[in-house]
């Protein structure tokens, strides 16, 4: 590392530019989201998985089915990782960092779950890492998790929007609460 950054202290002003320049605002490579949810009053925790290790069009991946009890609330975190970085890339570190450019957003169907947010970005706009989730009585359904990238995007009051941004990430989750 001190090496890298004495080379470029030492670059001569003629040097070309790199003929790959990185792109601050490039999308993450997520292979893997956990939800990890901690029933509220309990050290009940459960973490349901999504994987896809090979990307797109490769293996098919592999996911959790959600289980959870009827009228509970649930503490949650999200976990994303880069594994096919050695060693694993935390992701949910750089949207932590960049949390004014990214939002969660969570879409139940046909199961009695609400999603709350407990985390926001400098402006107050949520961003998702860390939902709370109330089950309501016994039902089964999704739940679509989306993390969006939206630099320049994202609203800097009120609530985001889904429909801007490129998306980073998308689960739909099978759900039973029973």
């Amino acid at each position: 590392m001190l090496s890298g950054a004495m080379f470029v202290a030492c670059k001569k002003k003629d040097d070309p530019k790199p003929s790959n320049p990185q792109n601050p605002n490039e999308q993450e490579q997520i292979t893997t989201l956990k939800l990890i949810l901690t029933e509220d009053g309990t050290t009940n925790v459960s973490t349901f998985q999504f994987a896809d290790l090979d990307g797109p069009g490769g293996n098919p991946p592999t996911q959790d089915n959600i289980v959870l009890s009827a009228n509970k609330t649930y503490h949650g975190r999200i976990v994303l990782l880069d594994q096919t970085k050695n060693p694993v890339d935390s992701v949910s570190n750089e949207v932590e960092e960049k949390k004014d450019i990214h939002e969660f957003f969570f879409t139940p169907a046909g199961v009695n779950i609400t999603s709350t947010y407990t985390d926001f970005d400098t402006h107050g706009v949520p961003v998702g890492l860390y939902p709370d989730f109330a089950t309501g009585a016994a039902s089964t359904g999704t739940l679509k998790i989306t993390l969006k990238h939206q630099p320049g995007l994202k609203p800097t009051s009120g609530n985001g929007d889904i429909t801007i941004g490129e998306t980073d990430i998308e689960v739909t989750f099978n759900v039973s609460v029973l």
